[in-house]
């Protein structure tokens, strides 16, 4: 590459100026680059940084140069005039640079001597490597073997540093080959090279598919030789490395740790409890356990010493906590950092519990507590409640029935002489609040309270007084307002004497505390409000310097609490004043990372809930900032492996990093928080004022609909599936039935392609029903014909899709394949796909609603999948065949008769299913559409092979349990469908009738009240003698009985209402008095009282 030294040397001068400290020279260089290198020469430019990685004689030069070289390769560059869309550097110079640049940088292996650019070559070569699908690069396979094997341990380590960053260089090479290869390096004397063999392992671990993993099990026992020398020689930064590796390995393939497991549990749990090394090494070791824990819970129950060794450890790292004066002395409540060893151990032992459950881990957890509880050193104490709040969620089954027993043992240290087992005693006592509600609130609130209020008003300590009080949140939010009445007085006392404390923080917890209670305690808070309310308004007027932001923004939420619980008419005359403050507020919001924000968004909604269409002149302060919130794009960082991201990117900032490809990149997760409660808030401001939003909804709407595609976070695309149906009902609601046409048909495009791909099933569940409510909202035919057969394709896609799935599980049960944690796995995963199911047969009945027979010539398309479906053992993907099969009756009667024949015998066999009630309701729904709607096609069938079966069901002694009663109900819907249609085709119909009359009640399924009771008041109207023969006290009893269930279980239609109460009233009046009253008694409790609520008595 010699015809590049003169180039090269020209690059060298504008690298020094790249490197500059000063800003303006480093910006002006980097603009240089790209503009008269970069875009006009850019084979030159990567021809003469290749001359540099390998030629240059400073080793600064040489590793900046790769690193210029990976950067630029892969940037885009314009495709001038030409329509083709950008392409990257690489991709546009000629091969034969590719060819020169390749020969350079293997050179440059070969020759480097310096470690810190070898390092940053071998990032470069794998980049080129990996980079746009190029695996035309023979040369390096060999080259990489011949470095593995050479006498220089640094080529050594080079070689297996390009295949961690590569793993695909060796995709084609067989199990043995590999093991060969990597087991050698394992044993190298050199460390540097065990660890980089190590990474390298991990890195084909878990680019290997699953099946081609358990071959590598056997290099599991070398790789674990890596870490006890790396321990031996002290070398904890290599330790620490191998043992990240192996917690990535972990989590992606915690099947190769199960012959290894003891080996694995003996040596971290050795690191951990080590505490002559550095935190950081003893953290990585017990996450290596917790990863597998969380990863494969039911290997690591069978293995007995798994929390006999794990949880002693967390323990330990728990009672390191430290008396800091600092911590008394705190003026703000900073969360404590999850790289503290005491704080580490808490979680760890939280992430225990909830993988393994309280029958491995609890009995292990009392064996130290009681002893740690009665121990003189009060960081033992500490620790051990700590442990106690940490296990609960996890062994809840458990616990909750030594609940008593164990709030006994938990209470007392309230009033703990030490003020951090104080705390940590608040600590507990607000976690079990939450994890144990509401049976903890239900029958231990005399306890609990008269430990915690005390504690509550001890003002020498802030920080406890305050934690007894954020305890109080988790006990009120889950407590009803019958146990918190008789405290409310107590408690006010002290939360008023906490907002005139002396430390902001403790005025900020009163202030959450009372807007929690307000919350809970409703109209009962009336008493107060005379007190609290002018306190909040004044904080919100008084106190507005910066160090106050958010105390004002705990104030908006307070007031706005407040309000809701007293109501409108109470709190009327303090609304001008309050969105008067509110609106100030908003306006002086200027820095991204005010507080108030998002208080302030969130009173703004609260204020919505309460005034209703008169907050609809408030929208014009509120939306824009709102509608800003939720455009916001996430922001990315890219940085180099060895960059600092803590210095310029700060955790507490929002930004995570993640490790990949050999760079850092970070997302700042704070913003798509923001942007997420915004998109949720605009739901319900499109929820609760309907037509008074539509002059925001055009905005909404393209604000939203491509948030369906926005892979960053999980949250805001769910929570924009959720907003667009409110926002299109809005615009219906609001009378332009044009602008919501035309609205609709771009957004019904972006639903059905987001639909036809969308591989997230938690995402697909939400996306399916989102469209069907979208589809009801606008209205009937709102889809043409293309769009119809789209979103039918789409369905067929998805369906298909889970049908495989289902196979392949089938398949895998039936190979023995599973262990216990794979079938925990297959089983979350039914569940959500059966959810998706559902939610697909929803949005087709809601397609076939608005469109009916419209639909059918796409529908069709799903019939093959349908009968696909319809003959597996699952009893839900049977399930999903006949509610398709039911949509195409009910919504094209008779022209459904020619596919009726695949699926009649499995509808009349489903009727039959008493292992599965779900489809024997949708079996038995089906049977009442086709008497309802199919005509003669099905007659010979609804009457002849159904009508026997539905009896049978509903006369079952069993009809009425509670996994049974919806089945059964919708068969009492279909009979009476069956007499309403076809009673004629009956050889005894007053017999069908006589026993259909015996099942009611319907009181369950809303749905089925119309059809069943519309039918009865037919009977009773048209041919009484029927059901009631003259004096029959028992048939007069039966009816009132069969009307008042459905009468106090629902709000029902007006006009069936009446007609209902009507023949219950005519039905008593038949009665005598000592009928009468013996009938009153017979009818529940709570139906009486429902009755009495409603004025029907």
């Amino acid at each position: 590459m010699s015809n590049y030294e003169q180039t090269a040397a020209l690059l060298k001068g504008l690298m020094g100026k790249l490197m500059s400290s000063d800003n303006a020279e480093r910006s002006q260089a980097e603009q240089a680059l790209n503009s008269e290198w970069r875009d006009v020469q850019p084979q030159t430019l990567l021809g003469s940084l290749a001359f540099l990685v390998r030629r240059d004689g400073e080793a600064q030069a040489r590793a900046f140069a790769a690193v210029l070289l990976r950067r630029i390769a892969f940037q885009d560059v314009k495709a001038g005039d030409s329509k083709e869309d950008d392409r990257s550097v690489w991709s546009v110079v000629p091969a034969a640079v590719h060819q020169a640049v390749k020969g350079e940088l293997l050179g440059a292996l070969k020759d480097e001597t310096d470690r810190g650019a070898r390092h940053k070559l071998c990032d470069t070569i794998a980049e080129i490597a990996g980079g746009e699908g190029d695996d035309d690069w023979p040369a390096l396979l060999a080259a990489l073997y011949a470095c593995a094997q050479d006498g220089n341990a640094q080529l050594r380590e080079s070689a297996y540093r390009v295949f961690s960053a590569c793993p695909h260089l060796l995709a084609e090479q067989s199990a043995d080959a590999v093991s060969g290869a990597f087991g050698a390096a394992f044993q190298d004397g050199e460390a540097g090279v065990r660890l980089a063999a190590l990474q390298a392992a991990v890195a084909h671990v878990l680019a290997a598919p699953d099946k081609q993993r358990a071959a590598l099990a056997a290099m599991m026992p070398a790789m674990l030789g890596v870490l006890e020398p790396l321990l031996s020689a002290g070398d904890e930064d290599g330790l620490t490395a191998a043992l990240a590796a192996l917690v990535e390995a972990a989590e992606a393939a915690p099947k190769l740790f199960r012959a290894v497991l003891g080996s694995v549990v003996a040596f971290a749990t050795a690191v951990g409890k080590n505490d002559a090394l550095e935190a950081a090494t003893r953290q990585t070791a017990l996450e290596l356990l917790a990863t597998l824990a969380e990863a494969a819970p039911g290997m690591c129950r069978k293995h007995a010493a798994f929390c006999t060794e794990m949880v002693p450890v967390c323990l330990q790292l728990m009672s390191s906590v430290a008396d800091d004066e600092a911590w008394y002395a705190a003026d703000t409540l900073d969360e404590a950092d999850s790289d503290e060893s005491h704080v580490f151990g808490e979680q760890t032992l939280d992430r225990l519990a909830n993988a393994l459950g309280g029958k491995q881990l609890l009995p292990v957890a009392f064996n130290y507590i009681p002893q740690m509880l009665a121990a003189s050193e009060w960081n033992q104490r500490h620790a051990a409640l700590m442990a106690v709040s940490s296990i609960g969620e996890g062994c809840y089954k458990i616990m909750r029935n030594e609940l008593g027993k164990i709030l006994q043992m938990v209470v007392p240290f309230l009033a703990d002489p030490h003020a951090r087992v104080r705390y940590a005693a608040c600590n507990c006592i607000g976690q079990m609040s939450t994890d144990f509600a509401p049976k903890l609130q239900a029958e231990h609130h005399e306890l609990v309270l008269a430990g915690l209020l005390p504690v509550m008003a001890q003002a020498g300590v802030p920080r406890v007084q305050t934690h007894a009080a954020a305890a109080m949140v988790n006990f009120a939010e889950e407590a009803t307002k019958q146990v918190l009445e008789p405290y409310l007085d107590a408690l006010f006392e002290r939360l008023l004497a906490m907002l005139d404390g002396p430390r902001r923080y403790v005025q900020e917890q009163a202030i959450t505390t009372i807007a929690t209670i307000a919350d809970n305690a409703q109209a009962k808070f009336g008493k107060y409000y005379g007190t609290i309310m002018p306190l909040l308004l004044n904080v919100l007027a008084q106190a507005t310097d910066q160090d106050h932001r958010l105390l004002r923004g705990k104030a908006m939420e307070c007031a706005t609490f407040i309000a809701l619980a007293v109501g409108k008419d109470v709190f009327a005359p303090d609304i001008p004043r309050l969105v008067e403050l509110l609106t100030l507020a908003q306006q002086a919001v200027a820095d991204a990372d005010d507080p108030q924000a998002s208080y302030l968004q969130a009173a703004w909604a609260r204020l919505c809930r309460l005034m209703g269409a008169d907050f609809v002149p408030l929208l014009p302060v509120v939306m824009p900032p709102l509608l800003a919130a939720a455009k916001q794009q996430p922001d990315f960082a890219v940085l180099e492996a060895g960059e600092d991201a803590e210095a310029s990117y700060a955790a507490e900032d929002g930004w995570e990093f993640a490790s990949i490809g050999g760079q850092q990149i970070g997302i700042r997760t704070t913003l798509l928080e923001e942007k997420c409660e915004a998109v949720e808030l605009i739901g319900t401001y499109a929820r609760d004022l309907g037509a008074g939003y539509v002059a925001y909804a055009a905005e909404t709407l393209d604000t939203l609909v491509p948030l369906f595609r926005f892979y960053f976070h999980e949250g805001v695309r769910v929570a924009a599936a959720a907003a667009v149906p409110h926002v299109l009902a809005a615009v219906k609601l609001a009378g332009d039935g044009a602008a919501l046409r035309q609205a609709w048909a771009p957004i019904c495009d972006r639903y059905v392609g987001v639909l036809a791909a969308e591989d997230d099933d938690a995402f697909a569940v939400q996306l399916f029903g989102s469209f069907a409510d979208a589809v009801l909202a606008v209205g009937a035919a709102s889809m043409g014909g293309g769009q119809l057969e789209a979103l039918a394709a789409a369905c067929v896609a998805q369906m298909t899709k889970y049908h495989r799935r289902m196979k392949d599980r089938e398949a895998a049960r039936a190979a023995e394949e599973l262990d216990e944690d794979d079938e925990e796995q297959l089983a979350e995963a039914e569940l959500l796909e059966g959810l998706a199911v559902d939610e697909v047969a929803r949005a087709l009945h809601a397609v076939f609603q608005t469109h009916g027979a419209a639909f059918a010539p796409a529908f069709a398309s799903l019939l093959p999948v349908a009968r696909t479906y319809l003959h597996e053992r699952d009893a839900a993907a049977r399930q999903w065949a006949i509610c398709v099969f039911d949509d195409l009756v009910e919504f094209t009667g008779p022209a459904s008769a020619p596919h009726a024949a695949a699926f009649l015998e499995p509808l009349a066999q489903a009727l039959r299913d008493m292992a599965a009630p779900d489809l024997r309701q949708a079996a038995a729904y089906g049977v009442g559409v086709m008497a309802q709607h199919g005509g003669d096609a099905y007659a010979d069938f609804v009457a002849g092979v159904a009508l026997p079966a539905l009896l049978a069901l509903i006369a079952r002694p069993d009809a009425r349990a509670q996994d049974n009663v919806f089945a059964t109900e919708n068969a009492v819907s279909a009979v009476a469908k069956v007499l309403r249609f076809h009673a004629a085709r009956l050889p005894d119909a007053r017999a069908v009738l006589q026993a259909w009359f015996r099942a009611l009640p319907v009181a369950n399924d809303e749905d089925e009240v119309p059809p069943v009771y519309e039918y009865l008041a037919q009977v009773l109207r048209e041919q009484p003698d029927a059901l009631v023969p003259p004096g029959d006290a028992a048939a007069l009893a039966h009816v009132v009985k069969a009307v008042a269930a459905p009468l106090a279980a629902f709000d029902l239609a007006p006009e069936l209402a009446q007609a209902l109460l009507a023949l219950m009233q005519k039905s008593m009046q038949a009665l005598d008095a000592p009928a009468q009253a013996a009938l009153w008694a017979e009818i529940p409790r709570e139906q009486l009282q429902a009755l009495q609520a409603k004025g029907l008595l």
